[in-house]
């Protein structure tokens, strides 16, 4: 028995300015694609992007050239445990940075803020880094890259207390 075929019988449509359409023709022109192939690739690429749980084998098609199209490469398998703590490492580091970024808008929160704190917590994540990943290479800056950075530091506040 043959394979049933899922035929496409939506339409969707789209509006463009004269110059994006332009831009598009030239670009589905340079790459011997048609509209419906490079819309339903994209698609499909954005669909795999965000819903890793979707088959590659439900959504084909690429945005390359009929004549170039490569075959996909596989992302490197990973344990979960291990992805898993390196995204709650991740969120930490995020929370860490959006503190900074607030206390660096607001000169009062300063006072609150706990940089003994702050280095416990960067150490703590460093920690369960070297536990998971083995002990990491150590990345040390030269006392005069320390120093370059500290006057680009220092510049940059000068001006930022100017504005």
């Amino acid at each position: 028995m043959a394979k049933k075929k899922n035929l496409r019988t939506e339409i969707k449509r789209l509006r463009l300015t004269e110059f994006e359409a332009m831009q598009l023709e030239k670009y589905l022109a340079d790459r011997d694609l048609n509209f419906s192939e490079f819309v339903n690739a994209l698609i499909g690429q954005k669909i795999r992007a965000e819903f890793q749980t979707v088959s590659s084998e439900i959504i084909e098609g690429s945005i390359e050239p009929k004549k170039k199209q490569r075959a996909a490469k596989q992302p490197p398998k990973a344990d979960p445990a291990v992805l898993f703590q390196i995204g709650r490492i991740g969120n930490n580091i995020n929370q860490i940075a959006k503190f900074l970024n607030f206390i660096r808008q607001d000169p009062n929160a300063i006072s609150k803020f706990s940089f003994l704190e702050c280095f416990h917590t960067l150490s703590q994540i460093q920690n369960d880094l070297h536990d998971w990943l083995g002990q990491l290479p150590k990345i040390e800056r030269s006392p005069e890259a320390v120093s370059r950075a500290r006057e680009r530091a220092l510049k940059k506040r000068r001006v930022e207390d100017v504005h």
